[in-house]
């Protein structure tokens, strides 16, 4: 899916080069993303339970300057197995957002850091909530002044109450508004 929503992206770009706008400069903004998501449970089952499955993400945030914004996001994971017991993920974050525009080219570079919180429903057992970092990457275009379409992967990485490290990341399609 992630291979498709890029070629649709780079189609677009390609198409629409000639309206592309600066992105502005400041202001609140929404973001929704779907794609592929990927659990890796660490080697500590032997990568038995290591998954994929489709992943949604929200983002709420201020664009402070031209380079620096501020988001809370919320991210579904999907479910996932590792052994015999089946499990979702989801996780709420805060991050801070470098941004590189490319000139008046209606493109941008962003990166993210994170802290926040990675839930664990596991199916008739427990919820398990640990502390996470997150961090990624992405591109994004400005067909129009306050709209903006975008390929990102993210990451979250843990330690588990058992103490090892596991982590789900994601790569995602995404659209955004500005208001």
């Amino acid at each position: 899916m992630f291979k498709n929503a890029a070629i649709v992206v780079a189609l677009i770009a390609v198409a629409g080069t000639a309206v592309a706008e600066p992105s502005p400069e400041k202001g609140f903004y929404l973001v929704g993303a779907a794609g592929q998501s990927i659990y890796d449970e660490g080697g500590y089952f032997g990568n038995f339970g290591d998954d994929t499955d489709n992943s949604r993400q929200f983002a709420f945030g201020y664009k402070f300057l031209k380079h620096f914004a501020v988001e809370a996001r919320y991210a579904d994971f999907g479910s996932f197995s590792v052994g015999f017991q089946d499990f979702d993920v989801d996780a709420q974050s805060i991050h801070a957002v470098g941004i590189v525009p490319f000139g008046g080219s209606g493109w941008e570079f962003f990166g993210h850091v994170g802290l926040g919180t990675v839930k664990r429903d596991i199916d008739g057992f427990a919820n398990l909530d640990d502390s996470a970092m997150a961090g990624g990457i992405g591109f994004r275009w400005y067909p129009m002044p306050r709209f903006a379409i975008g390929i990102q992967t993210d990451v979250y990485v843990w330690d588990d109450n058992n103490d090892w490290e596991s982590s789900v990341g994601a790569n995602q399609l995404s659209l955004q508004v500005i208001f």
